[in-house]
């Protein structure tokens, strides 16, 4: 059985992690709530602009026409992989990389891996794979020229025929509980179907059709970029509130289960105290 001193010393221990993971569940809530705006914000954002992409391009027959729309024989992938530079955040960090594995595992050609964040890097470069490009995980607040040196990389590999595909795995913050982690086709960017809707009215472009789909696509990637670092900063930030949480609840159970156990062992040695000193009464009693 543990000594009084122990488990004083183990209650302090405790009280003082449950401390500092209270202290990171207010920062991360706090957190959440603007990267959580940013990334509701986002959304709208980049489906009106995926809508006006679909409709220039079915309006002026610019399918196939821009290179980040070319569809070529698929000989080599790359995997654009969003993960967080830190733990503590439950299964956030492990969730994306499940699904990187398995996205990995599915293809027959070689892929390359580009890392933004740490987590993933590591994680892969301890499995031996070769990291092709890694890029810091951006500042909380998700600036635009952040996003800009890794959309222009991608766009300048894929323009040069370095990568057939791209695709991109990061967490899409469903709700503060729940986060999911999937894999999208970055590039080529997907020609319309015959089911989308397009607008109505014809368009007459100024400048001409392959012009603006010159600015607007390059456009679209980076977009499409920055709402996944957003919505996976969210996503990151919920799971490290939950889970840090989760950790002050547990302290405070192990704090209540210490201190039974605590005052149950004081208990114990002032009764052994006090059946010490009744003996020691009864032996002097006998010898008198």
């Amino acid at each position: 059985m543990a000594s009084l001193r122990d488990i004083r010393r183990r209650i302090k221990g405790v009280k003082n992690i449950r401390q500092v993971t209270r202290a990171m569940n207010m920062i991360a809530a706090a957190r959440l709530r603007r990267a959580q705006s940013k990334a509701e914000s986002a959304r709208p954002y980049a489906e009106r602009l995926s809508e006006i992409l679909q409709d220039v391009v079915a309006t002026s027959g610019g399918a196939g026409r821009h290179p980040l729309m070319a569809q070529r024989p698929v000989k080599s992938v790359a995997l654009v992989l969003v993960t967080a530079d830190r733990g503590l955040c439950g299964a956030f960090n492990a969730g994306i990389i499940r699904e990187a594995q398995r996205f990995l595992l599915d293809q027959t050609v070689p892929v390359q891996l580009i890392t933004v964040g740490r987590k993933g890097r590591d994680h892969f470069q301890r499995l031996g794979y070769t990291i092709a490009q890694h890029f810091a995980q951006p500042s909380r607040d998700v600036k635009l020229e952040e996003v800009s040196s890794v959309s222009k990389q991608i766009i300048s590999d894929y323009g040069a025929a370095k990568y057939d595909q791209v695709h991109l795995a990061y967490a899409r913050f469903a709700s503060v509980l729940r986060s999911e982690p999937k894999v999208i086709q970055l590039l080529p960017l997907g020609q319309p179907s015959e089911n989308t809707k397009t607008s109505k009215t014809p368009y007459q472009f100024e400048p001409d059709a392959d012009e603006l789909l010159n600015i607007l696509l390059p456009q679209y990637v980076e977009v499409l970029i920055y709402r996944a670092l957003v919505e996976s900063l969210a996503s990151e930030q919920a799971a490290r509130m939950i889970a840090m949480k989760a950790a002050t609840d547990s302290a405070s159970d192990m704090i209540t289960s210490l201190t039974r156990e605590y005052n149950g062992a004081r208990q114990t040695s002032i009764t052994t105290a006090l059946l010490e000193v009744v003996a020691g009464a009864d032996a002097l009693e006998k010898k008198e």
